[in-house]
């Protein structure tokens, strides 16, 4: 039986770009690994870690013209690599953007 068979229901694109993870008050620094229509991996740039179940917001620049702007609210489903600071994040709902 083969278990490796991709089982996600959209597609997930790699997609290194900053971005910045608004965590309660704080502003921390991060960087997108993927993204897909449900959520994103990311990595957090400080000392701050985060659990699963926590709601953030994660920003993207629109400083790319070929990347449009996201704000979205979204919560952390999955520790990938905690030492490292890498999580699995859910989108709940986006930001309008202008």
């Amino acid at each position: 039986m083969d278990n490796t068979r991709e089982r996600r229901t959209y597609i997930r694109v790699d997609l290194p770009v900053e971005c910045t993870i608004l965590f309660g008050d704080k502003k921390l620094p991060g960087e997108c690994l993927n993204i897909s229509a449900t959520g994103m991996s990311i990595v957090v740039k400080s000392s701050i870690s985060l659990n699963i179940g926590d709601e953030v917001e994660i920003q993207l620049d629109d400083a790319d013209d070929d990347l449009p702007p996201l704000d979205a609210n979204a919560k952390v489903v999955r520790i990938i690599d905690k030492e490292n600071r890498k999580y699995g994040i859910q989108f709940l709902s986006r930001k309008k953007t202008e």
